[in-house]
């Protein structure tokens, strides 16, 4: 790929992930190779550049800027136009959001030319029910296992490095029903690749499989899916996703941030240690404030109320709605109150059901409506009901009329 003077979007994602990585390798002490990066990120992701070092000090100068720790090692240089500075704060916000994906733990090893797929640090794991019985295992797991790693991988599984575990289709018989080939767990390697057998044969349809002395790696079990895996062909169409829904003669393949990045939204994985307050700033975090508000105690459930009332869900309802308030539009009146300084349309976020209650569906996006001021207020002190709510929709009577109000998924 021939160089331009403009990074595009997919180069400074590159860059900023493997910034990231060595800024938390910083963090905890560990060391790691600045040039050996660079030659990874030239060979693959921005191959065509000349180097990597000015765009990882611009990294710094917006980290600055963000008020975020930056790498001693490369000193903020703000020589950096104000469109691609702009992108990369999207990006640094997008990979620390607290919803966010896991980074692995290190960038990717630097992989030959000849290879037609190189090491991203997110990996597909396949297991073939043939031979081993991810799902079974999946039943009653420990917390680790052994994996078998394709020999041309065996050089690149690092430490610290994510994936998922693709178990293949089950065709129905008369004692069991019929499962998809989709993914069943979310998966951290926790050791490199060692020739070794595995003393754990339980779940080997032969036993002879286990006995092998073969390329394996230590698995930590994140996410166990078994019982609601996601289904290859609820996959997205496009290069992606192409190898989850094939059959593969391959033990690993890597696969892209963004796969990964799908999958554990899909798989509604909350990261332990969040607070009550980041977990309010996230639709997966919304969900388990849920679940979670049952058990709350009065001064707990109080908090959580008013981080959802505070949080961004309602922002991202409004911005999905455009700002326009859904009773101007229902009775076909302008639906923009005004427009603020910064010429953004004004709007707030009605709560359907009360956030105090903390009833299930309370918090989520689905129960709020993008209302102007004016209607706000009636819909809480005027003549303002709702006389049926539906999945998707609320029939609300105003003033006597009656309409249907659309609801706002986020997914």
């Amino acid at each position: 790929m021939a160089a331009t003077n403009e990074w595009t979007v997919e180069e400074l994602s590159a860059a900023v992930e493997a910034y990231l990585q060595m800024l938390g390798l910083e963090k905890r002490g560990e060391k790691y190779n600045k040039a050996a990066v660079q030659r990874m990120l030239l060979a693959g992701p921005i191959s065509g550049r000349s180097t990597t070092e000015q765009r990882m000090q611009n990294i710094s100068h917006v980290l600055n800027t963000m008020d975020r720790h930056w790498i001693k090692g490369y000193q903020p240089l703000p020589n950096v136009g104000a469109g691609t500075a702009e992108t990369m704060r999207r990006i640094i916000e997008d990979y620390t959001a607290p919803d966010a994906a896991p980074l692995p733990s290190r960038p990717p090893i630097a992989a030959a030319a000849s290879r037609t797929l190189p090491a991203t640090g997110y990996w597909m794991f396949v297991c073939n029910r043939n031979i081993w019985d991810g799902e079974g295992w999946l039943q009653k797991p420990d917390e680790t296992f052994l994996y078998k790693v394709s020999k041309h991988n065996r050089d690149e599984v690092q430490v610290g490095d994510l994936g998922v575990l693709r178990i293949n289709a089950r065709r129905r018989t008369s004692a069991l029903s019929a499962r998809p080939a989709g993914i069943y767990a979310v998966v951290e390697a926790i050791g490199r690749p060692q020739l070794q057998a595995d003393p754990s044969e339980t779940h080997y349809i032969d036993s002879a499989d286990g006995r092998e002395v073969t390329w394996r790696v230590q698995l930590k079990l994140i996410a166990n899916l078994a019982s609601r895996p996601i289904s290859a062909g609820e996959l997205p169409p496009g290069d992606e996703f192409q190898h989850f829904s094939r059959p593969l003669q391959t033990s690993t393949i890597p696969i892209t941030r963004r796969a990964f990045s799908e999958l554990y939204r899909r798989a509604g994985i909350v990261r332990p240690g969040l607070t009550d307050e980041e977990k309010a700033a996230t639709v997966t975090g919304v969900r388990a404030l849920e679940i979670e508000a049952g058990n709350a105690d009065p001064k707990r459930k109080s908090r959580i109320s008013k981080y959802i009332e505070r949080g961004p869900i309602g922002a991202k309802v409004k911005e999905i709605r455009g700002c326009r308030c859904q009773l101007c539009e229902a009775l076909r009146a302008p639906p923009v109150a005004f427009v603020k300084k910064n010429g953004y349309p004004f709007a707030e976020a009605h709560h359907v059901q009360p956030v105090s209650l903390l009833l299930a569906g309370t918090l989520a996006a689905s129960n709020i409506m993008v209302l102007c001021p004016n209607h706000h207020r009636q819909a809480h002190l005027g003549d303002f009901e709702v006389t049926n709510d539906q999945p998707h929709q609320w029939r609300v009577q105003l003033d006597g009329a009656v309409f249907d109000i659309p609801k706002t998924e986020i997914k």
